[in-house]
């Protein structure tokens, strides 16, 4: 879940409905919440960093995910290491390059405006001297209170400062929000309670609530002033529920002991503002909100290729620019110490943000909604257009109702923009020669403030803008095959089949079909293979829709990608019939890099031109279209 969704306001995006938590209005009126005032701060601040350090780092490997073989219900699966053994590396750490204050420098000098710090993740290891366990970081060698070393350096140099905690724990005896005993067999995040079983919450799990409390008090006591606190057990369709963590009174409790925090949406009340994870929020200026994303490919330090200016520049655009925050984990070696291409890749991105700090900071998203080509935000009457994507000469924006653009020139360049207003378009002509990469971003005075305009759409919506969860449209050749029979003559004419061939591996996150209304009334199902021997079978195509995100449920939440070289559409309709598909575009995450667009020869065998529609579907275990 990244949203918190009071009842049907506003519109959700189609398909999307599992990222939503949804709240009638008396459920939202008696939760708690922060005011507009003490929200000012973060809503300005745009870009945070998030310090992902534990246990794991030991084996470069990803938190608790990527090493605990426990993983206690709800969540599912195993980790690679034993209990026995990931448990003793605490005996091995040293820390000895830690240094709280240089974090802090990094952070400001990478043009970070807040930290926020793990203090626990799901594998139980406290990163503060508690009182409440002896599974903590001042019983290893480094024998020092990590928290509270980052809290003072933060104060010292006026950053705000947040709290990751999450309510998960896999090693505490009394944690059972989910008694396996009390549920049917779990499918995926989805559990259902036994016949006369009113609760899937233990018998002793009041314990750890217990523990929890005294746990979350120690933080909100300790340290003196601490602006977020970052909750980790999301929703998921009912995954995990508020009263697993009693969470309208340990939000009220935790500010009592803050005035002023700020509280995640991550324990099942709307909390204060929401958290898209490994995806850029679409437009949202009613409510607070927050991308967390990995500045390689894990939260932790794991030595996985690291992003881009252009990456870090497009997914900070995409979160100014849709009225939200980016906030970017990493972490250090087991050592404390930071590598050095991960480094730069934030000082490089710090010195880009020094010389547009003027168009990002203590900006709104809007008036135009972002597209393809970037967005904008504004401050008073003063709009920047952030362009990460220009195709030709012009931009081509609609006008803005009774609103009048006085002047356009190159922000930190000399030089006017050319206006031109075509019918209801506003074309802005910016050559090739001035533009500036990772992004060209135009200063416009508008003949009223922004704040008054209500946002439009700069161009047709599309869900996979996000360059984040989806990445980039794919350019290269594609091998297309089609028919009943497979090379051996062997098949069944009543399933037809086309079949995609990338030429390579990739990690494939969403595709946008075209399928013919002969095509349409058949049971179409999609199928993805590395090899194309073995096939994945992701389920019917809802054919009265476009868009397929491709994903699947990784490290607690619903992520796009999944790795296939060929993708396979298949009749099931029992009957005599052919699959017409003209046109096919797919996406590809970051770690690509490339951009790549997918153009069709002629198709001249079983497919042909089709109409456009949409759908969302995730692993083989969970179609949410």
């Amino acid at each position: 879940m990244s949203y918190s969704h009071l009842e049907t306001f506003p519109a959700k995006p189609p398909g999307r409905d599992y990222l939503y938590q949804p709240f009638t209005l008396d459920q939202w009126n008696k939760s708690s919440f922060a005011s507009e005032r003490e929200l000012a701060w973060f809503k300005d601040a745009r870009y945070g960093m998030f310090i992902h350090f534990g246990l794991s780092s030991y084996k470069n490997a990803d938190l608790s995910w990527d090493v605990c073989y426990t993983r206690k219900a709800p969540d599912f699966g195993n980790g690679p290491y034993a209990d026995g053994e990931w448990k003793k590396w605490s005996e091995n750490l040293q820390f000895e390059n830690f240094d709280a204050d240089r974090w802090v420098d990094i952070a400001k000098k990478s043009g970070f405006k807040y930290v926020v710090v793990i203090t626990k993740h799901h594998d139980g290891f406290h990163m503060w001297d508690t009182a409440e366990s002896e599974f903590k970081i001042t019983n290893t060698p480094f024998g020092r209170d990590f928290v509270k070393e980052i809290v003072d350096a933060c104060h010292e140099q006026q950053m705000p400062v947040g709290f990751y905690y999450s309510q998960r724990d896999w090693q505490h005896p009394d944690y059972m929000p989910v008694d396996p005993g009390k549920i049917e067999a779990q499918t995926g995040t989805s559990w259902t309670l036994k016949p006369g079983v009113d609760s899937p919450i233990g018998d002793g799990h009041w314990k750890y609530l217990e523990y929890q409390e005294k746990a979350v008090r120690e933080l909100c006591t300790l340290y003196g002033k601490i602006d977020v606190f970052w909750w980790d057990a999301l929703w998921w369709g009912g995954m995990f529920t508020a009263d697993m963590w009693d969470s309208e009174r340990i939000n009220r409790i935790i500010r009592a002991l803050q005035p002023g925090i700020i509280i995640n949406n991550r324990c099942s009340i709307p909390g204060d503002f929401d958290t898209p994870e490994k995806r850029l929020g679409a437009f949202q200026n009613w409510r607070p909100w927050e991308s967390c994303v990995c500045l390689s490919g894990t939260w932790s330090y794991s030595g996985t290729p690291v992003k881009s200016l252009k990456d870090l520049v497009g997914m900070l655009t995409m979160a100014i620019c849709g009225d939200g925050n980016l906030l970017v984990s990493w972490g250090p070696r087991w050592s404390g110490a930071f590598d050095d291409g991960e480094l730069r890749a934030l000082e490089e991105m710090g010195e880009w943000i020094k010389r547009h700090e003027q168009a990002i900071f203590a900006t709104r998203g809007g008036p135009w909604k972002p597209g393809p080509w970037g967005g904008s935000v504004y401050r008073g009457s003063k709009v920047y257009l952030h362009i990460i994507r220009l195709v030709g000469e012009a931009l081509e924006l609609p006008e803005l109702p009774g609103c009048t653009v006085l002047s356009a020139s190159l922000f930190g360049a000399d030089g006017r923009v050319k206006i031109e207003s075509v019918g209801d378009t506003l074309n802005l002509h910016i050559p090739a020669d001035r533009r500036l990469g990772p992004s060209t971003i135009v200063e416009l005075e508008l003949s009223r403030d922004a704040a008054t305009i209500e946002p439009i759409n700069s161009c047709e919506p599309s869900p996979f803008m996000d360059i984040c969860a989806y990445g980039y449209e794919y350019e290269g050749e594609l091998e297309v095959n089609a028919g009943p029979l497979d090379e051996d003559n062997q098949g069944d004419e009543s399933r037809p089949w086309i079949k995609l061939d990338f030429g390579k591996e990739i990690n494939l996150t969403a595709l946008v079909l075209g399928l013919e209304a002969i095509t349409k009334a058949q049971d179409i199902y999609l199928y993805t293979s590395r090899d194309g021997e073995t096939w994945t079978d992701w389920g019917k195509v809802d054919c009265d829709r476009k868009e397929i995100e491709i994903s699947g449920y990784q490290a607690g939440a619903w992520i796009p990608g999944h790795m296939a070289r060929h993708v396979k559409l298949q009749s099931r309709s029992g009957r005599a019939a052919s699959v017409k598909l003209l046109s096919f575009r797919c996406f590809l995450t970051l770690c690509m890099a490339e951009a790549m667009h997918i153009v069709l020869h002629e198709i001249v065998q079983e497919y042909e031109p089709y109409s456009q529609d949409h759908i969302i579907m995730t692993d083989n275990a969970k179609d949410i279209c």
